[in-house]
């Protein structure tokens, strides 16, 4: 059933979408979260042993039970491959907030000793919204994380960056708080005046509000991409490799969309 023209406004200003479609039931995340071998297990326990420092451009074996451990905990979705890159990061970034609950969390962008003796007990993220139903998003904005649950079990993890309330382009900018559902969404780049951003999946009916993907941010601290900081102009901005798969972990519908809980503070 064709939507036809939908304006879009969130983080780039009014955008024209032609032929979004509302999308059905659109299925689980291809392929099990995956599980640490015994041997995995070992190799874990020696590289937590040795609490070796990582950062982003590491390599080898640390690298890989880092990303073990990460995929187990719901945080991490891309390859097991060794290789610290941006995906990592962002997982890493993510795991930070909910240990120390905090936005920016102490020495973000270094795996320590401190995490290594975190991942092995780790701090679930807290419940925002218990009675909110088995299956539903919880976005805090003051710790910059998006938890999504099935069967009220926890599925994915995610850093997020929403509205900086004042931007270099102007301010009252906000991300809307309360309750909304996943509506539809539009499969790849949203060109507007202001920019674009990648599969939104949108969660106000008047289509001014969206969960996309953006690219890698340029740094830490920045305006463009989904770095630590808020960052947006409204819209809930997720990581690429998260946006991949995040509309296959909802349920679309105009009705009976998968429930969105959206707490915290505009800054």
């Amino acid at each position: 059933m064709a939507h036809g023209v939908r304006r879009w406004i969130c983080g780039f200003g009014v955008f024209a979408v032609v032929g979004a479609s509302l999308v059905g039931l659109a299925g689980t995340a291809a392929g099990a979260t995956a599980r640490m071998s015994a041997r995995e297990t070992l190799a874990a326990q020696s590289v937590y042993q040795s609490a070796r420092y990582l950062h982003l451009g590491s390599h080898g074996a640390a690298v890989k039970a880092l990303q073990t451990r990460l995929t187990a905990l719901h945080y991490y979705l891309g390859k097991i491959d060794g290789r610290f890159g941006w995906n990592t990061m962002e997982a890493v970034w993510a795991f930070k907030e909910v240990q120390f609950r905090k936005r920016i969390p102490p020495r973000p962008d270094i795996v320590g000793p401190t995490m290594w003796r975190d991942l092995k007990h780790p701090r679930m993220p807290r419940v925002l919204k218990p009675r909110g139903g088995p299956w539903r998003v919880e976005i805090n904005k003051n710790v910059g994380v998006l938890v999504l649950y099935k069967h009220d079990k926890v599925r994915l993890i995610s850093h997020v960056s929403t509205a900086a309330y004042c931007r270099p382009d102007g301010c009252g900018w906000v991300t809307p708080d309360g309750k909304h559902h996943t509506l539809w969404f539009t499969a790849g780049w949203v060109k507007g005046p202001l920019g674009s951003m990648f599969n939104p999946v949108v969660f106000t009916p008047n289509g001014a509000y969206a969960i996309h993907g953006e690219p890698n941010p340029p740094s830490t601290i920045s305006y463009d991409g989904v770095p630590l900081n808020p960052a947006s102009h409204g819209c809930v901005r997720i990581p690429m490799d998260v946006s991949r798969i995040f509309h296959k972990l909802v349920h679309l519908s105009a009705t009976h969309g998968t429930p969105v809980y959206i707490f915290g503070r505009n800054k």
